[in-house]
């Protein structure tokens, strides 16, 4: 799945002019997190998120009138200048990645200088939905198998002779050296036969348990 699968568009931006309380009448209209800014020509020279203006304003304990005053400062003063950006082209799971390092919450998209797009936190976590097939009525299965090659296409030779179609289909670390953990989703809403024969053929099946079922 690309960015330009899940990216949010068209993007609603500010300028650097735009005063700190404009841009909160943004967010609070528009339900966002994250402005992007922009200069005259369109191209990104910041971003501005709710924890930047709560940060900017006075604080819950004390203030008085002269303090409130800091929102009509220009945004500029107080935007993150050096953006961290993203490309349509982009797999999501480089996105995720890339805002887990950085600890950060949306990445604006960028394709040839110019702004098309924005993935925030709850993009991505829409896009695990989908990928990991979860909105669509199936049966999850771990299975824990030797990690050697071929292991793999065994295992779907299997799901294959039931004529069981795989909604998603992930491969992690397992818990024992040597080994790897898969965990899939098979379009069926009764795998016990499916379980079956996976055990038959020397397939150890973690989740769930036949006697579960």
């Amino acid at each position: 799945m690309l960015i330009q699968d899940i990216m949010r568009y068209p993007v609603i931006t500010a300028v650097p002019e735009a005063t700190i309380r404009e841009v909160m009448a943004l967010m609070f209209k528009q339900r966002i997190r994250h402005v992007p800014i922009v200069d005259g020509e369109g191209r990104l020279v910041g971003i501005v998120t709710d924890r930047d203006v709560r940060e900017a304003g006075p604080s819950r304990i004390r203030h008085d009138e002269e303090d409130f005053r800091v929102f009509d400062e220009p945004v500029q003063t107080i935007m993150k200048r050096d953006v961290i950006t993203s490309h349509p082209h982009e797999f999501v799971e480089e996105a995720a990645f890339i805002m887990k390092q950085y600890r950060i919450g949306c990445l604006p998209v960028l394709s040839r200088q110019d702004i098309v797009g924005i993935v925030t936190h709850s993009d991505l976590l829409g896009a695990l939905v989908e990928l990991m097939g979860v909105d669509q009525p199936s049966s999850r299965l771990e299975i824990e198998v030797v990690d050697r090659t071929g292991i793999l296409a065994d295992m779907t030779a299997i799901i294959k002779e039931l004529g069981i179609s795989i909604t998603s289909f992930f491969v992690y670390k397992g818990v024992k050296p040597g080994y790897r953990r898969v965990a899939l989703r098979v379009r069926t809403m009764d795998p016990r036969k499916l379980i079956e024969h996976l055990i038959a053929a020397g397939f150890e099946v973690i989740w769930p348990r036949l006697e579960d079922l």
